[in-house]
């Protein structure tokens, strides 16, 4: 499995190098990291990295794009926006490091979608209280009237959606319903796993 993973554009970390038992990272950019390579590949270890050792390390969690390595007295969070290489990453740390229990674990939904359940919520209300604005006044004026106030357009729209009357408000509430529930759940079908390598 490779053990040498390069990430040239990131600030985060750079350059990350597994060996004997050890974790080496680097945030080394351009010029440095190229001869930091150099000398991995020949062999020779650069003295300007960082070190993890396999036995300090408590637990290692990984979720979405990073993986936070928890140390007895640190921790290390390596940002790696590219899917495969983290993945790479972290399940050479899970082959390498065999003191350390794998377990995989998916947030709940409610956890996962309640910020979109809120502003679906809110979104709702504020659409019924416009539909059942507009359709009390489209009942209650003139064609002429709300043409003239409200311009011809605008105005004939108001006028047509309050000839529906409630039955055009609970259609177009309906079909909000219909269309939040959709994302809803095809937000809480994607909704991440962590997965967690843990001393025990």
């Amino acid at each position: 499995m490779q053990n040498l993973w390069t990430f040239p554009k990131s600030t985060d970390n750079s350059l990350i190098f597994i060996k004997d038992n050890t974790i080496y990272i680097s945030i080394k950019q351009g010029e440095t990291l190229v001869n930091q390579l150099k000398s991995i590949k020949a062999d020779r270890l650069p003295k300007d990295l960082t070190e993890i050792h396999f036995e300090d390390i408590e637990q290692v969690i990984f979720h979405k794009n990073k993986i936070e390595i928890h140390q007895k007295d640190a921790k290390k969070t390596l940002f790696i926006d590219d899917n495969d290489q983290i993945n790479e990453v972290f399940y050479s740390l899970k082959e390498e490091i065999l003191a350390l229990k794998y377990t995989v674990t998916q947030s709940s939904v409610i956890s996962h979608i309640k910020i979109h359940l809120l502003f679906a919520i809110l979104v709702f209300a504020r659409l019924m209280y416009y539909l059942f604005e507009i359709a009390d006044i489209g009942q209650r004026a003139e064609l002429s009237s709300l043409q003239e106030y409200y311009g011809v357009a605008y105005g004939n729209f108001v006028h047509g959606f309050a000839s529906f009357g409630l039955t055009g408000v609970v259609i177009i509430g309906i079909v909000y319903i219909l269309i939040a529930l959709f994302f809803l759940n095809n937000s809480a079908e994607k909704r991440p796993y962590t997965k967690t390598l843990k001393r025990v």
